[in-house]
């Protein structure tokens, strides 16, 4: 299947590691020209490394994508690179883990940044050019927690911003489907990433696959290239008429009807 999207330029933020790295790595092998932004500049180069050596179009760049400086500079350095960026994946890969007790007003803050103020940012860096050629994608990696809120103690931040990232997703949606600018939310369930296994405080995956009956219908936890091979999917021509939409990608763990 060509998914026509050769020679596009795609912004991955979070893109060293886990769901964006194979995010990157997908778009990468379908002939995307690929910038990977993130905090740490060594996970960021190894990334860039490992995908140029199987023949992708890749760099990197080190930056804070909740700070407006940091994604000006970001994608300026896409832009000189390799022009216009045409798609944008808004991949946080970390939420701070408290209970409502436990949360202090600036931690509320701090996470309203990192996952809102981030998509804000990089999207008043970018939305104008994709106006101007009629043509782009935003895809949104959230959570299942949109969908479903999770019970686990320690994640009221998450069930908070993610689901106001879902928000300002579908009002965009709105806003852009005149510019042939599609933009959707894709939303994994417990995917097995070395970030999964370094926070997993709570044990939530564990235990969502030890419930009676099992929460994880298909019994396992996710790859990253499962997540990847939908979103790649959504940044395509083929997924054109596709927006405003929540999908989960989560074994069943998610039963609501709609």
């Amino acid at each position: 299947m060509d998914l026509n999207i050769r020679d596009r330029v795609a912004l991955v933020s979070g893109g060293s590691a886990g769901m964006g790295r194979a995010i990157a790595q997908d778009l990468a092998a379908e002939g995307v020209h690929v910038m990977i932004a993130a905090r740490r500049e060594e996970p960021l180069r190894e990334t860039a490394e490992a995908i140029a050596a199987s023949g992708g179009s890749i760099d990197w760049i080190a930056g804070d994508m909740s700070r407006s400086d940091d994604v000006r500079r970001v994608v300026a350095a896409t832009r000189a690179r390799f022009g216009d960026p045409d798609i944008v994946i808004w991949n946080v890969r970390s939420i701070l883990r408290y209970s409502f007790d436990e949360a202090s007003a600036d931690d509320f803050r701090q996470s309203c940044e990192q996952v809102v103020l981030h998509m804000v940012h990089v999207t008043k860096e970018t939305a104008p050019a994709m106006k101007a050629k009629g043509w782009g994608r935003f895809i949104n990696i959230g959570s299942v927690c949109m969908k479903e809120p999770h019970r686990f103690y320690d994640i009221v931040l998450s069930n908070t911003f993610r689901v106001a990232s879902l928000g300002l997703s579908r009002s965009l949606s709105n806003e852009f489907a005149e510019h042939g600018i599609t933009v959707n939310t894709v939303c994994p369930g417990s995917i097995d990433t070395g970030l999964q296994q370094e926070t997993q405080s709570g044990g939530g995956s564990d235990l969502a696959r030890r419930e009676d009956p099992p929460r994880i219908q298909m019994g396992r936890d996710g790859l990253p290239e499962e997540v990847s091979g939908l979103v790649t999917f959504l940044c395509s021509d083929r997924a054109r008429y596709i927006t405003g939409q929540a999908i989960a990608i989560d074994g069943g763990w998610t039963r609501g009807l709609f």
